[in-house]
């Protein structure tokens, strides 16, 4: 009977996540349709003398970051698209260190926010001066036009819908394979079907991974080359996870279907 709850605890967490998947998926559809309005609002300008704006999507480890710049004493008024990726950091040496201009954050003027479950983060800051701040580790920010910044911000949502798919295919097969364990004789070929679909996509994940970086994600800074800095790897850890986990689950499924034959073989002999 423990064994029995204990997979059933399972099976509802399965169907938790599923749930949350598809939800997730129904609102990357809409996030991916209405991108254009959210990542790079009208903003209502009237009385506003000095203004600094930013909106930042963060889908996969890529940054797409809008940003408006208003200062009316100086004439300025100006909308600025940043493209930036955790997978192109760089340690930069003391001796050779960069420095930032900072300022310091007037907490009672400014004001932040977010929207949709904190995809979309919104922030209005007011600053007064204060000194410069040296850098260690730099993400640069590549600058694109409007049409591209949303064409690629769109293709980097429309990757998401593609892992969230995938997700969701892994767990109603994962799921399948687990309810199996419920019935009584659950050595069947329905069975070790499933758990070989579910280790072969975990094997798989993290070849379409790298396909994804490879070939679809845009790569800003192949033909860049950044001086008195040194690239910080990204690692390999989730894709290495993955392909482990799914090397397991393909052991598992042989032995599986081993079973199931050495089964079927018992009821022939009977």
């Amino acid at each position: 009977m423990k064994s029995s709850f204990t997979v059933k605890i399972v099976v509802w967490s399965c169907n938790l996540v599923l749930v949350i998947l598809v939800f997730s998926f129904l609102f990357g559809v809409y996030y991916t349709i209405k991108l254009p309005t959210l990542i790079a609002p009208n903003i209502d300008l009237e009385g506003v003398t000095n203004m600094n704006y930013r909106v930042s999507q963060s889908f996969l480890g890529d940054n797409y970051i809008y940003e408006r710049i208003v200062d009316r004493v100086k004439n300025i008024d100006e909308e600025n698209f940043y493209f930036t990726s955790k997978d192109n950091a760089y340690r930069v040496s003391f001796s050779d260190s960069l420095t930032m201009k900072a300022s310091k954050i007037n907490r009672d003027l400014s004001s932040s926010g977010s929207r949709y479950f904190g995809l979309i983060q919104n922030s209005t800051i007011v600053t007064e001066s204060a000194n410069d701040v040296p850098i260690r580790y730099a993400v640069p920010a590549v600058s694109l036009d409007k049409k591209v910044f949303v064409n690629y911000a769109r293709s980097n949502a429309l990757s998401l819908l593609f892992v969230l798919l995938y997700g969701m295919v892994f767990i109603w097969y994962l799921r399948r394979f687990i309810s199996g364990l419920l019935t009584p004789e659950f050595f069947t070929r329905n069975n070790a079907f499933y758990l070989k679909i579910t280790a072969w996509m975990a094997i798989a994940a993290p070849i379409l991974m790298w396909l994804l970086s490879s070939f679809i994600r845009q790569d800003f800074f192949v033909d860049l080359k950044f001086d008195n800095a040194s690239e910080v790897s990204s690692g390999f850890g989730l894709p290495m996870m993955m392909l482990f986990f799914g090397l397991v689950l393909l052991a598992i499924a042989w032995s599986f279907g081993q079973g199931v034959k050495l089964q079927k073989e018992q009821e022939l002999t009977i």
